[in-house]
């Protein structure tokens, strides 16, 4: 409790977005597979979907403060009871550990795609940057996602409002007649508006948690309306950006290479090095939380 007050709400704001903001978000695929695929329908899951991560990011960070909490375990106890809390507490340790080895591969996969770097050697870099992060501690963590993550919205949302901006008509044409409910993973925007805020907020209550603990109600509460505003705005510009070309867009893995793609070949070089450090913030995060359930954290083991 001696480092009690020591963020700033930007810096819990900034903490909370660079959790979130991961490889799906920031490739665009994320956006398209829950909300694209509704056209104008998806617009109203995404404002929702800004709400609930402003209030669910609010209790967790509340919870982690009012319960000093150094991982999620103690949220997740207190929020389910023993018997559930426990069983999801290792669901969402296993779900940690298997988002960071996603990011490894994810990392590995896009260098040798775009800059021709040997597969392992990208994972093997990734990994060690996620390391070297994480044995700074939670402030070491919660510093380097929070210096990230500005350079990560200025460049998203940079790419958004241009790809918009240049083919406004083609936008609007796409949100009266496109629809295609029946690619998302489930048909119905309300469920799956619910489905993207809960397994978000899975990863995200590894950093949240012990977040709380470290600053005080007030910040805590604007941080995390500040943060839930962020990602919403993000993800609306992203979907924005996908749908205007998105007869194309929809046939890649990663639509919003393709989207920096129609702007030119240096910016698609620019987003896919952006990508990469979405990349990195989630595999930081995923590694802290992982760890932080396993061992006492700031100890030597």
């Amino acid at each position: 409790m001696t480092e009690k007050k020591q963020f700033s709400v930007l810096v819990i704001a900034a903490t909370y977005i660079g959790t979130v903001v991961g490889a799906g978000f920031a490739s665009g695929q994320e956006v398209l597979q829950f909300f694209g695929y509704f056209g104008r329908a998806g617009l109203i899951g995404l404002a929702v979907t800004a709400i609930l991560l402003a209030v669910l990011g609010y209790m967790i960070l509340e919870l982690g403060r009012r319960l000093n909490a150094d991982s999620h375990l103690a949220v997740i106890r207190y929020a389910g009871g023993k018997w559930i809390g426990s069983f999801v507490d290792w669901v969402i340790t296993f779900f940690l550990f298997g988002a960071l080895v996603t990011m490894a591969a994810g990392a590995g996969a896009i260098l040798a795609e775009q800059f021709g770097v040997p597969f392992l050697l990208g994972s093997i870099l990734m990994i060690a940057a996620s390391l070297t992060t994480v044995l700074l501690g939670i402030s070491g963590v919660v510093r380097s996602i929070s210096l990230v993550v500005p350079l990560l919205l200025v460049s998203v949302l940079g790419v958004a409002i241009y790809t918009i901006a240049s083919d406004l008509p083609s936008l609007l044409a796409t949100l009266r007649e496109y629809s295609e409910p029946a690619r998302a993973p489930v048909p119905y925007w309300p469920l799956t508006t619910i489905l993207y805020v809960s397994y978000n907020l899975v990863l995200a209550v590894a950093i949240l948690a012990p977040l709380g603990a470290m600053s005080g109600p007030n910040r805590l509460k604007t941080g995390a309306i500040w943060g839930g505003i962020g990602l919403g705005i993000g993800a609306t510009l992203i979907n924005l950006a996908i749908l205007t070309h998105v007869s194309r867009a929809s046939a890649y893995e990663v639509p919003m290479i393709l989207v920096a793609g129609t702007i030119s070949p240096w910016v698609r070089i620019l987003y896919t090095i952006v990508l990469l450090a979405e990349v990195y913030t989630t595999a930081v995060g995923s590694l802290y939380g992982f760890v932080a359930r396993l061992t006492q954290p700031e100890t030597p083991r």
